[in-house]
């Protein structure tokens, strides 16, 4: 309760500047940025993305993100949101309260249906272990991954071995980072059921 009190009031502090921007500075940058003007649209979405990610980092700091990557992954995905909409915006505001609003429940509701593991752990559970229900699941997991595609195995040990961000695993393929997302998702969803 304390510290939706302290994140409410934190909120309410930016809302009134948006980082060096005032509401008014940042309406008017957008529909410059509507007509084409791309020293416009530079300032509004460095200003999005940086809002975004002061916001998510309140949250990280709140304990309701799990590391600071994640406040980056979700600011990115504001700022994506952002690129993607910014010419049907009617009010920054409104669209800004509720893109951050969404993203973060989307983000999750994600992370209950697809909790956060270290695949690793499966290596190092023994298969001698004293619960032959845990050294099973271990063994058909690896199993499981080792049947995946080369680029599905290759997302999933960059993510979660090698702790890379999504953007970095989508430069490292060369696709966009909201394709990885949707690849590495429905992967651990395939994993997921063929565990079941």
């Amino acid at each position: 309760m304390y510290f939706d009190r302290i994140e409410k009031n934190y909120l309410k502090l930016h809302n009134l500047t948006y980082h060096n921007f005032s509401k008014d500075e940042l309406e008017k940058h957008l529909r410059l940025a509507i007509t084409g003007d791309s020293e416009s649209f530079t300032n509004i979405s460095t200003a999005i993305r940086s809002i975004a990610f002061n916001y998510f980092e309140i949250k990280y700091k709140l304990g309701k993100l799990q590391n600071i990557e994640d406040a980056e992954d979700l600011a990115n995905n504001v700022y994506l949101s952002f690129a993607e909409q910014y010419h049907k915006i009617q009010n920054i505001e409104h669209w800004l309260r509720r893109v951050l609003f969404l993203v973060f429940v989307n983000w999750y509701k994600k992370q209950k249906k697809y909790p956060h593991f270290e695949l690793d752990e499966a290596y190092t559970i023994s298969v001698d272990s004293t619960d032959p229900d845990i050294s099973l699941d271990s063994q058909k997991a690896v199993e499981i991954l080792n049947k995946l595609s080369e680029k599905k195995r290759d997302i999933i040990r960059m993510r979660f071995w090698e702790g890379l961000k999504f953007s970095e695993i989508a430069d490292k393929l060369g696709k966009n980072e909201a394709a990885i997302k949707k690849m590495l998702y429905r992967t651990l969803e395939e994993i997921k059921i063929k565990l079941e």
